[in-house]
């Protein structure tokens, strides 16, 4: 028997139209294809054709749930090329930032996972501390419509004492929040039932397939480019690496928790060590040769590779840790439920923006 399960483009546990075909026997899948509906925006191309000084704006609207996580990679790409010293400062708010984005994606994901196996208390608990981490970036930021924040040699904001007041008493808040509900989350039965040994990915396999983000941490790559080359200030704090074993659902979702959990603790040292002092060595211009920038994003590593001439970019490549695609679908689904299929695909929080870049 052939099935045929349409997600998107505004389906909770998939950012964009996918189409999975199955084939079922008895209730479980032998075997499962995928057809992206996706659009090729061309970013690379309409960034190569951008004035250099207004290509953040448009780096910035690559993905908008990875924003500045793009826009760092980018920025760390133009900043290498012209050997520009970013300020301690800008730094600072840079991880800040780039933390509090992250937190807000890993914990809209970790609800998404809740909500469909029906454990909607922790769900709603979940949005509720997402809702809180917006709006602490949006404090941070003071940004409401420009998306530009990182920009190559630093940044465009420069958060007021008062700012950093609400961002220490926030994050405080958080951290205790969020820890009693990932107490209340961890030993839930009825969510165990549903996650645990539900799309097993095993390290071996996630190695020959290169993945990595939360899926590959959750299958235990111990690969994240924060603490294995740190960038920017990440060397200033202290922050430990989140892995899990299993490889499972329940693995995937605790790594969105518990790195949620670590990107709070990691802002809470930032905030206490921002003082003041300037937040950009501008780039407005460039000088001729080729560079790579990276950072990782809530959803694994993001590459920008350019190659400029004088004050214009010739090339630009961005990519990206495997999202959800053929290989993957098929290895986390193998032998799986019909049931269990929509749990696997959100346990990957796949971005589709990113994806089609």
């Amino acid at each position: 028997m052939t099935y045929a399960l349409t997600l998107g483009p505004f389906h909770a546990a998939w950012r964009g139209p996918q189409r999975f075909i199955m084939d079922i026997d008895g209730e479980h899948i032998t075997n499962i294809d995928c057809h992206a509906g996706m659009n090729a925006r061309n970013c690379s191309d309409v960034i190569c054709r951008t004035p250099l000084p207004d290509i953040p704006k448009i780096v910035a609207r690559v993905c908008g749930t990875c924003s500045n996580a793009h826009a760092l990679a980018y920025a760390h790409a133009l900043e290498s090329l012209n050997r520009i010293q970013v300020p301690t400062h800008a730094r600072i708010i840079r991880v800040i930032v780039c933390e509090l984005e992250r937190i807000a994606m890993h914990l809209a994901g970790a609800a998404t996972i809740c909500d469909i196996v029906g454990v909607t208390q922790h769900s709603s608990d979940l949005r509720q501390l997402q809702f809180a981490a917006n709006t602490l970036l949006l404090e941070v930021t003071g940004k409401r419509s420009d998306p530009v924040v990182i920009v190559p040699g630093g940044v465009t904001i420069e958060p007021s004492a008062r700012i950093q007041q609400t961002l220490q008493a926030g994050v405080s808040s958080f951290i205790k929040a969020l820890y009693r509900s990932i107490d209340h989350i961890i030993d839930d039965h009825r969510l165990l039932a549903r996650t645990v040994n539900i799309g097993v990915l095993s390290g071996q396999v996630a190695n020959q397939l290169m993945v990595g983000g939360i899926v590959g941490r959750a299958s235990g790559i111990a690969h994240d480019t924060r603490f294995s080359h740190p960038y920017d200030a990440y060397g200033m704090f202290e922050s430990s690496m989140v892995t899990q074993d299993g490889g499972d659902v329940y693995a995937r979702l605790m790594v969105m928790l518990l790195e949620a959990h670590e990107s709070a603790k990691i802002i809470d040292q930032a905030n206490r060590q921002m003082k003041a002092g300037p937040v950009a060595n501008p780039v407005y211009e460039s000088i001729a040769g080729s560079a790579v920038g990276t950072a990782e994003g809530p959803r694994g590593l993001i590459t920008y590779a350019i190659t400029s001439s004088l004050n214009e970019l010739k090339k630009c490549e961005i990519k990206i840790e495997r999202q959800l695609d053929r290989p993957l679908i098929q290895a986390l689904s193998a032998n799986a439920l019909l049931d269990d299929v929509i749990t696997i695909i959100a346990s990957t929080d796949s971005c589709s923006a990113c994806a089609e870049h």
